[in-house]
């Protein structure tokens, strides 16, 4: 192969040995790592055939897990009542044990070394969730890549260096929590009642490219899931909210918290009637008195009629025989849910990842191996995207490349091999 250089344009020796690299391979039909590159891709579109049978992308919403959309785990006020040092988050609901005889359970949650986390923790535990659906919620990590990318998956495309300590600092937050429960669950092969201790998260890694600039990150950054949640997300998997993850961000944080609420809810009732002390303790709201927890539930309540939440109709505020206050929720709309809310179904995108799938697909003309590009860009990094992307479109101009798709392929791998990450 001879590359004709011009006056000024020659291409560079990257692209000079990549192009000579790769045509060399291409031509003997022999290079085993295309081979299993093809192999991959091609089951990631058998998964993809199987993911049809699924609700569509406009379908799907943000998803959440069954018990902490329940229970207290966060406080929302700024200015609380009292200093509540280490004395955790409580709350008690019943469950159905031997012979369906109701149990309390109980359910304590204690702040680590943090404290308890607020309005922005709470949006980076929904973050970390969404991430570990799109991810397949599988496996013992959820890859969030960097910091500056669980920001601007919200939307904030100039994040400060606050934001950035802000983050870090949640993270500690949601990694010290410890969960204890009483009467968790009845075990029916040991008819035993079982009491458990667990967190969400367990260990974090950052990556830098040198020992002194933390400022600048590498996109291979992990958080450990804990064996608890792994379960969770094996057995039953998260439930679908509803709604999209747009609506979620542009709520006010006590909004986000009983939209979530709801949503569990309305997965089985049409009507949701709850003491307004008992609501109290699950969103947790912080007021002096039960006056003061109507109004901040009607105007949490009137906030997502507002918006328009697409799963509630409305609410009102009744009082029971003996006297106490209850709120009633009516549904809309039901949270459709589907059979593989915890599979590999990558079906909604953060928008930047989106916007390199779509690069992606734009650059190789065609989206049949659409599952195997997403996998390659959330491994790797838009850095990563960009570079190969790069090589792809210098090369093209130098040479006629008749499979562009094996040639990207090729190049993400060698990217890969240089970062140390697996792309099986």
């Amino acid at each position: 192969m001879r590359i004709v250089m011009t006056k000024g344009e020659g291409p560079k020796e990257e692209i000079r040995a990549i192009l000579q690299q790769w045509l060399a391979r291409a031509g003997k039909h022999q290079d085993d790592e295309l081979k299993h590159c093809e192999a991959a891709s091609s089951t990631s579109e058998d998964q993809g055939k199987r993911i049809e049978s699924g609700p569509t992308t406009d379908e799907v919403g943000g998803r959440y897990d069954f018990d902490l959309a329940e229970f207290p785990l966060f406080s929302l006020y700024k200015n609380r009542l009292a200093t509540r040092g280490r004395e955790p988050l409580a709350y008690s609901d019943t469950i159905r044990g031997r012979d369906g005889e109701p149990v309390v359970r109980t359910w304590k949650a204690y702040p680590g070394p943090f404290g308890f986390g607020g309005a922005t923790t709470q949006v980076l535990l929904y973050d970390l969730l969404q991430l570990y659906c799109e991810q397949g919620a599988s496996g013992t990590q959820i890859e969030f890549g960097t910091v500056r990318s669980l920001l601007t998956r919200r939307g904030e495309r100039n994040p400060s260096k606050k934001d950035y300590e802000r983050v870090r600092r949640d993270i500690d937050i949601l990694r010290g929590y410890d969960f204890h429960a009483t009467n968790a669950f009845y075990h029916r092969e040991r008819k035993a009642y079982v009491d458990m201790k667990w967190r969400l998260f367990g260990s974090v890694f950052y990556f830098k490219p040198s020992p002194d600039d933390a400022d600048r990150e590498l996109p291979f950054g992990f958080i450990e899931v804990s064996p608890v949640l792994q379960q969770i997300a094996k057995s039953r998997g998260f439930f679908s909210i509803g709604f999209k993850n747009e609506l979620f961000y542009a709520l006010k944080p006590m909004e986000q918290r009983l939209a979530v609420y709801l949503a569990k809810k309305f997965v089985s009732q049409k009507l949701h009637r709850r003491f307004v002390a008992d609501l109290v303790l699950a969103l947790p709201i912080e007021t002096a008195t039960e006056l003061d927890a109507r109004k901040t539930i009607k105007r949490t309540a009137n906030g997502l009629l507002e918006v328009k939440i697409p799963i509630l109709a409305g609410f009102r505020f009744e009082k029971s025989v003996k006297g106490e206050w209850l709120v009633v929720f009516e549904r809309q709309q039901t949270p459709r849910q589907d059979v593989n809310t915890y599979q590999h179904t990558a079906r909604e995108l953060a928008p930047g990842l989106r916007s390199q799938i779509e690069r992606i697909v734009e650059a190789v003309g065609g989206s049949e191996d659409h599952t195997w590009w997403t996998q390659c860009a959330k491994r790797l990094g838009s850095g990563a995207v960009d570079r190969c992307l790069g090589l792809l479109k210098e090369a093209r101009l130098q040479q006629e490349i008749k499979n562009p798709g094996g040639m990207l392929t090729w190049l993400f791998q060698k990217i890969a091999r240089e970062y140390g990450v697996s792309l099986n």
